[in-house]
C-alpha cells in the first residue's frame, strides 16, 4: 500500500487534563483543532449523562477532534497514523474513528489506520505545538454541539 497520502495525527494536551487540547493532522498540509476547556467540560458532562464511561468519553472526544481535522482532507487512499495517546484503547480508537468517518461519507478500511508513536519530528506534532505555544491560530475551534456531533 503506497504511503503517498500518509497523514499523521498528534495531540497536545490530553483530553482528560484541564485546559485546552490541540489535535493536529498533517502531511504537506496541516489542520489544527482547538478543544477548549469549556467545550471539554460540556461534552464530558453530556456524554456522562448519556451513560458513557469516563475513559470512553476521552476516547470519543479525541476521535471527534480527529474527524473534524481530517474530514476535508481525506480520500480513500489515505493512511492515517495516529499517535499512541491512549495505550490499551487502540481498538476502540480505530473502530470509533472508522464509524464516525463512514457516517460522514468517507470509506476507509481498518488497515488504513495505524496507531503508533509519531514522534517529535512529526509535522502533526509541530503543528499542534505551535498552536499550544500560541505561535499559530487553530484552524478550527468547535463548539460543544459540533464536537458532540462527531464523537
Amino acid at each position: 500500500m503506497a504511503r503517498t497520502n500518509h497523514v499523521e495525527v498528534d495531540q497536545s494536551g490530553r483530553m482528560e487534563m484541564s485546559g485546552e487540547t490541540i489535535v493536529a493532522v498533517a502531511n504537506g498540509f496541516s489542520v489544527t483543532v482547538r478543544i477548549t476547556a469549556e467545550v471539554k467540560g460540556v461534552v464530558r458532562e453530556t456524554l456522562r449523562r448519556r451513560g458513557v464511561k469516563a475513559r470512553m468519553i476521552m476516547i470519543r472526544m479525541f476521535v471527534g477532534a480527529i474527524v473534524l481535522a481530517v474530514q476535508d482532507h481525506l480520500s480513500e487512499s489515505n493512511i492515517l497514523t495516529i499517535d499512541e495517546e491512549y495505550i490499551g484503547y487502540e481498538t476502540e480508537v480505530r473502530s470509533l474513528l472508522l464509524d464516525r468517518l463512514r457516517s460522514t461519507g468517507h470509506e476507509l478500511d481498518k488497515d488504513m489506520i495505524a496507531i503508533e508513536r509519531v514522534g517529535k519530528k512529526s509535522p502533526a506534532h509541530y503543528a499542534a505545538i505551535r498552536v499550544t505555544r500560541r505561535q499559530a491560530q487553530a484552524d478550527k475551534t468547535p463548539t460543544a454541539a459540533e464536537l458532540l456531533g462527531v464523537c
